[in-house]
C-alpha cells in the first residue's frame, strides 16, 4: 500500500525510485522517503562533529545576516526575543548576539551549549516544554529530517507571539542540483542523487510542498527565495584528491548557474502567525 503525502494527505503518491523508497505527490509535488524510524539517521556529537564537519564548520553568514536583517524590518522597535530551533552549536545565535547584544536568545538541540548570553536548552524539540513566546523562530535545515511536519510546525506557530515570525531554512528538491543528480541517477550515476537523498533527509520540499505545509497550518507566507548554501559547506568525497577536485569545480558550475535562474539548492521561507 502506498504512503499518504506527509504535506497534504493526498493519495496521489507515486514512487519515484526503488532503491532509496523515494515517493513523490503528484497533488503537492513534495517528494518524501518512506522508512522505518530505526533505519534513520541519529542525531549525537559525532553528527555535528564528523558526518557533517563541513556544514557545521562552514555557517552561511549571507543567510545569517539576511535574517537578522529581515527581522529588524519586521519588528520596527521591538527588541528581538528569539528561538533557534535545532541550533547545532549555536553559530547564528553567536552571530545575533555579536550584533545585537540586548537581543534575548534562546536554542534548543539535542547536544549541550554554553554561551554567555545565550540561553540553551538540550532535548528534543517535539517533547520539551516550552514556556516562553517568541517573535522570531528560526530553523535551518532541520524540517527535512521530521518525520511529521505538521506537528513541527504547529508547536512553532505555538511559540510564536501574535504578529510573530517564523523563517524555515531547507532544501529544494526543485533546484538544478537536485534536477542533475535525479537525471544522473536515471542514467545509472547514482552518486549524487545519494549523498542528496541519503537516509538523514526523510522530507525534500519543493517551493510549492514548502508554502503548502505552512498555510495549511494557518502561517502567512511573506517570502520565500531559493539560495545556495558556501562551496566549503558542501560535503564532497573526500577520499581521491582528483575526485575531490572534480566534484568541486561541478558543484560550483551548478551554483553559478543556479544563482543566475534563481533555483539554488536551499530555500528559505518567512511567515507571520496572524494576530487572530
Amino acid at each position: 500500500m502506498k504512503p499518504l503525502c506527509p504535506i497534504c494527505q493526498s493519495d496521489r503518491t507515486i514512487k519515484e525510485e526503488n532503491r532509496l523508497n523515494i515517493y513523490k505527490c503528484n497533488s503537492c509535488s513534495h517528494v518524501f522517503t518512506a522508512i522505518q524510524k530505526e533505519k534513520q539517521e541519529k542525531y549525537n556529537d559525532d553528527y555535528f562533529m564528523e558526518t557533517h564537519k563541513n556544514w557545521f564548520d562552514n555557517q552561511d553568514y549571507e543567510l545569517f545576516s539576511f535574517i537578522y536583517t529581515k527581522s529588524l524590518k519586521l519588528l520596527r522597535d521591538k527588541q528581538i526575543q528569539l528561538l533557534d530551533v535545532g541550533c547545532g552549536k549555536g553559530d547564528f545565535l553567536k552571530y545575533i548576539r555579536a550584533k545585537n547584544p540586548a537581543a534575548r536568545l534562546f536554542g534548543i538541540d539535542l547536544i549541550s551549549n554554553q554561551y554567555p548570553g545565550i540561553h540553551f536548552i538540550k532535548g528534543n524539540f517535539l517533547e520539551k516544554k516550552i514556556k516562553i513566546k517568541f517573535n522570531i523562530i528560526s530553523s535551518f535545515a532541520v524540517i527535512e529530517h521530521v518525520d511529521n511536519p505538521h506537528l513541527f510546525v504547529r508547536k512553532l506557530k505555538d511559540l510564536l507571539e501574535p504578529e510573530g515570525f517564523l523563517f524555515i531554512m531547507t532544501i529544494n528538491s526543485n533546484s538544478l542540483m537536485y534536477s542533475i543528480s535525479r537525471l544522473l541517477n536515471k542514467a545509472g550515476i547514482h552518486t549524487a542523487y545519494d549523498r542528496l537523498y541519503s537516509l538523514h533527509h526523510i522530507q525534500h520540499y519543493t517551493n510549492k510542498s514548502l508554502k503548502t505545509l505552512m498555510e495549511r497550518d494557518g502561517l502567512d507566507v511573506l517570502l520565500q527565495k531559493n539560495h545556495n548554501r558556501p562551496m566549503k559547506a558542501v560535503d564532497v568525497p573526500g577520499n581521491n584528491f582528483l575526485i575531490e577536485k572534480i566534484y568541486k569545480f561541478l558543484v560550483w558550475t551548478i551554483f553559478l548557474l543556479s544563482n543566475l535562474f534563481r533555483c539554488g539548492m536551499d530555500q528559505t521561507i518567512v511567515c507571520k502567525k496572524s494576530s487572530s
